[in-house]
């Protein structure tokens, strides 16, 4: 298959994951972006120096990591999360436009280590994820649940945390 059918085959796989985990198809969801993430690897050497691959497998992990976190398999999220955030906290100011991802990848790795009662851990992945929001500047009326998300995450492991020190 040439180059050009590939790259167009996972732009469209990557496009139905995002479309269908806003469906709440999660499983659909994580077939897609499995595709796309094959495809990719499925390409050409000299195809890599054209195409940003490393950025796009990037937003694949964390639409990974999302997905398999609303399917309870918070190992699968945290290892997804966990290969975007290589991307994400290495390149990630380079890309204003992937913050939404690059924020999903870390409040999924922090929802895992919750779920593996890394409760330290977990708070200091949600605080972290408050905090490049609003060093980002990001509009907080816009993404008011999302922030209350958070909020609220913060404060249960806030206590959780106090419980345990007693």
């Amino acid at each position: 298959m040439k180059t050009v059918h590939v790259l167009r085959d996972m732009q469209e796989a990557f496009k139905d994951a995002d479309q269908l985990f806003q469906k709440g198809n999660y499983a659909g969801s994580v077939d897609c972006y499995n595709k796309a993430l094959s495809l990719c690897q499925s390409l050409p050497q000299a195809a890599f120096e054209q195409f940003d691959w490393r950025r796009f497998e990037a937003s694949c992990q964390a639409g990974l990591s999302a997905a398999y976190g609303r399917l309870d398999k918070p190992f699968e999220s945290f290892a997804a999360a966990n290969k975007a955030l290589l991307f994400y906290d290495a390149c990630g100011e380079n890309y204003p436009a992937d913050t939404g991802r690059w924020l999903m990848a870390i409040v999924n790795q922090g929802t895992a280590l919750a779920a593996f009662k890394c409760f330290g851990d977990a708070q200091a992945a949600f605080k972290r994820a408050k905090e490049i929001f609003l060093c980002k500047g990001l509009d907080t009326a816009q993404n008011k649940q999302w922030l209350e998300m958070v909020d609220g995450n913060i404060a249960t492991l806030d206590a959780h945390l106090a419980k345990q020190e007693k």
